[in-house]
């Protein structure tokens, strides 16, 4: 697409990038589509198609880790950009078609991100910045810091290193230079409910790309309201996000230590996410045992998740095999025949030595996430 006719499209929308983790993008585009932002699984209204004529993985100009389209510039656009929940971040994009980031400063340029300001503004409730801070390689340079004061002043903020109004400044995919200017004072990967720091606890973004993942295999027909189960709950983080995406018939949230319920039960208050969660203190290979510990859920489970320790904040790698087994067994107990079971973890091989040697399952997914050095997979099984 020629410059003119980018310029074209932008005059009817609005262009965003989409950060996300990589393994989550899949998630993302899912979440795209019944939002109503696209059309299209790869993120636009055309999928895209590789060099070879073949369908390509990644929407045009988009990544592994980001996600570049053209949206309506509506009010309903950016309410539904700030309630992504498998995205980290969502910025709207200022082009500047010259061969030095100054020409971000070019009259048409600043017009550009009059217009991004402007809407952004346009979200309800309302959002306030208190500072631009400028993320850019050799930020400290002169003509950094010259495009940061007039960047800021266009925005009535001051320019501040801790600021809230995040503009990114790189080398544009299509050349010249762009500013990615982030829609919400915080990143949307950040959950306001999360007032308490727990051991171990799941990022969220991944916590929604796997409640997803599990969604799309899940045979409960749309209409219908799934029974789920978190076999290790602990803060809460897959729990919340699997109330966040639709209502269920019963929610069940088991973990062994009554401080983590409780902080489940806390964050729920915070969240003010609908739904009636149903704790359970009780040890996984009780569960797995029976003997009173989740009888009224046996047979009935459709969706079966756990994130387990990874033997690195929590647990040991020594009793992970164990520990395996156990959820597996537990997870054959109260699932329904056609249960989706999820098992998140990073001590991938210990994982895959217990499944191998369980024919009661068939892996039919195993999707890997990447985090701040954590690179955990997410098993998706189903009955043999």
């Amino acid at each position: 697409m020629s410059r003119v006719e980018d310029r074209a499209v932008a005059e009817a929308g609005v262009e965003a990038v989409l950060t996300v983790l990589p393994g989550a993008l899949p998630a993302l585009r899912r979440e795209l589509v019944r939002v109503g932002l696209t059309s299209s699984p790869c993120g636009g209204d055309v999928e895209p198609e590789d060099d070879d004529g073949e369908r390509s993985d990644l929407g045009s100009g988009s990544t592994d880790n980001e996600l570049r389209l053209v949206l309506p510039r509506t009010p309903e656009t950016l309410r539904a950009l700030a309630r992504l929940r498998t995205a980290v971040a969502a910025s709207l994009v200022v082009v500047a078609d010259t061969p030095r980031p100054t020409g971000l400063l070019s009259s048409e340029a600043l017009a550009d991100l009059d217009r991004v300001l402007e809407t952004i503004s346009w979200q309800r409730p309302r959002v306030r910045f208190t500072g631009l801070r400028l993320e850019a390689a050799g930020s400290d340079s002169p003509q950094m810091r010259r495009i940061a004061a007039e960047l800021a002043d266009r925005a009535g903020v001051g320019v501040d290193d801790e600021g809230d109004l995040v503009v990114r400044v790189r080398r544009s995919p299509g050349g010249g230079w762009e500013a990615l200017v982030r829609t919400t004072p915080r990143p949307l990967a950040t959950r306001p409910w999360r007032t308490e720091r727990y051991p171990g606890a799941l990022n969220a973004t991944i916590a929604a790309a796997v409640v997803d993942e599990l969604d799309s295999h899940c045979e409960v027909a749309p209409e219908g309201r799934p029974v789920v189960v978190d076999l290790m709950c602990g803060s809460g983080t897959l729990t919340l996000e699997r109330l966040a995406r639709g209502p269920v018939a019963r929610m069940v949230a088991v973990d062994i230590a009554p401080e983590a319920v409780a902080v489940l039960e806390r964050h729920q208050r915070a969240s003010r996410i609908k739904g009636r969660i149903e704790p359970v203190v009780a040890d996984v290979a009780d569960v797995a045992r029976g003997g009173g510990a989740l009888d009224d859920v046996r047979g009935t489970a459709d969706v079966v998740m756990a994130n387990p320790p990874w033997g690195e904040l929590l647990g040991e790698h020594e009793t992970n095999e164990r520990l395996y087994r156990e959820l597996l067994d537990a997870a054959d107990r109260l699932g329904a025949p056609g249960v989706v079971v999820g098992i998140l973890t990073h001590d991938i091989r210990r994982f895959e030595r217990v499944l191998a040697g369980d024919t009661r399952w068939r892996l039919v997914a195993r999707p890997q996430f990447f985090a701040k050095g954590h690179r955990p997979r997410l098993f998706v099984l189903r009955r043999a």
